[in-house]
């Protein structure tokens, strides 16, 4: 077997969710047909196989967020035989790895609820481990996951982030954590732009020289070595309203 992990796919992007698969186990492909649909920060990409051959497992599922390096795909190279010195008919085979044990939880950390409670959280699609304890002990009560249930229903359905709008909720929520806001108010005369002109061009412009002539607009505060850092070069973020946010 050979495993084609999930390339680099540039732009300094580590990881990407699986959207879809163009192929099945079982197929034959090849080489630079394309395998899977994976979405990052910036779009949706298709990677193409490396080689021909025959598709032996597919190591992911729609939805999994895989890291740069993740396997993607095993492909069948075919019966190999039995390279020993061995005299007789054998075939070669591996034997499977032993599992290691799956650790168990810590005692500390077991949710404390009775029989009937674990029930009724079921039946409400409840975890208990997300449930805020009021019984004797830490205990948790019927009317604790009651009350955990009506949270949900009256927060509606959890919609899961991925590909572009995670990346911006991410990079919003850290820009609003790290950057303290600030407005500037001023007049200009734009009487002189020719009409049909590119607004936006020269708004990027004028940034770009008040940023040149005030050096200090350009710089972000490190909270962590308390210093303030000038940066020389010139870098604007426009937001874009597209379909996706």
């Amino acid at each position: 077997m050979s495993v084609f992990v999930l390339p680099d796919l540039g732009e300094g992007l580590q990881e990407a969710e699986l959207v879809a698969w163009h192929v099945a186990e079982g197929d034959n492909v090849v080489a630079d047909q394309p395998l899977v649909s994976v979405e990052t920060e910036k779009a949706v990409v298709e990677v193409p196989s490396p080689q021909s051959g025959k598709i032996a497992r597919l190591c992911a599922q729609p939805g999994e967020r895989l890291k740069v390096g993740a396997a993607l795909v095993e492909f069948d190279e075919g019966p190999r035989a039995d390279t020993g010195t061995v005299v007789g008919d054998l075939s070669a085979a591996t034997a499977p790895a032993p599992r290691a044990p799956e650790a168990a939880p810590p005692a500390g950390l077991a949710v404390k609820a009775t029989p009937a409670v674990r029930a009724l959280a079921q039946r409400l699609g409840v975890d208990l481990k997300d449930v805020a304890a009021t019984g004797p002990g830490g205990a948790v009560t019927s009317a604790d996951v009651e009350r955990a249930a009506r949270a949900l229903t009256d927060a509606g359905p959890a919609e899961a982030l991925s590909g572009v709008r995670r990346a911006m909720a991410v990079n919003m929520t850290r820009s609003h954590a790290e950057i303290v806001p600030a407005t500037v108010s001023d007049e200009a005369d734009v009487e002189a732009w020719l009409p049909g002109s590119d607004t936006t061009i020269r708004l990027v412009r004028a940034v770009v020289a008040g940023c040149t002539a005030v050096p200090d607009l350009n710089a972000w505060y490190d909270g962590r070595s308390m210093e303030r850092r000038l940066i020389k070069q010139i870098d604007l973020g426009l937001a874009v309203d597209t379909g996706d946010g």
